[in-house]
């Protein structure tokens, strides 16, 4: 039987205690519900630190300039696409979660840090980690189910669906073009629009 290496067992580490037991923990209510935000902030810091305690190269994380427009491109018919049938689907059945108290300030926040962070916590850091480990074939599918499960704590099933499927999809291009602005991009258009028209 084959040992583990350290570095698998520093990433199922990581897995299992930034990624895994935050959630669980949410869910379970030990961390309150309104920490959510926060605990997103500490898990990210964290993440960021352990990326330079690494000593990752940024490239290597998909902050890539040379083939962002091709990135763009390619991620631009998914993203407009999901937010016409949001919209549609909207202006058909109205809000299905009402999300109009919701504060302005909130936007601000996911633009600026939320999205970006979970796009670099889903996608950047895991994948250059499974890639290490040699597990990269799996990456797509490990990635959109840690990042399924984290919207468990909304305790939605729809929600949790939605963020499996855009999360494969996101998980496919991110492998494709490693290129985290382009995802980044995506997840925020789709998540702003997603949240004004009540679908999560």
């Amino acid at each position: 039987m084959k040992l583990l290496s350290s570095s698998q067992i520093t990433i199922f580490v990581v897995i299992i205690f930034l990624y895994i037991l935050p959630v669980v923990l949410l869910l379970t209510k030990v961390i309150p519900f309104g920490d959510r935000f926060l605990v997103l902030t500490i898990t990210g810091v964290s993440i960021i630190g352990l990326a330079l305690i690494n000593k990752i190269p940024f490239v290597d994380l998909g902050f890539n300039h040379q083939n962002l427009l091709p990135a763009i491109k390619n991620i631009l018919p998914v993203t407009i696409t999901s937010s016409v049938l949001m919209i549609a689907f909207y202006l058909k059945y109205g809000m299905r979660i009402d999300n109009t108290s919701i504060p302005w300030y909130f936007y601000v926040f996911y633009i600026s840090l939320s999205s970006p962070l979970q796009e670099f916590l889903y996608r950047s850091y895991l994948f250059n980690r499974l890639t290490q480990i040699q597990v990269n074939q799996y990456s797509i599918i490990i990635t959109s189910i840690l990042y399924s499960f984290a919207h468990s704590i909304y305790q939605d099933l729809l929600t949790v669906l939605l963020s499996l499927i855009i999360g494969l999809y996101w998980g496919y291009h991110y492998n494709r073009f490693k290129n985290l602005y382009s995802i980044t991009f995506s997840h925020t258009i789709l998540g702003i629009v997603a949240i004004l028209t009540g679908i999560l």
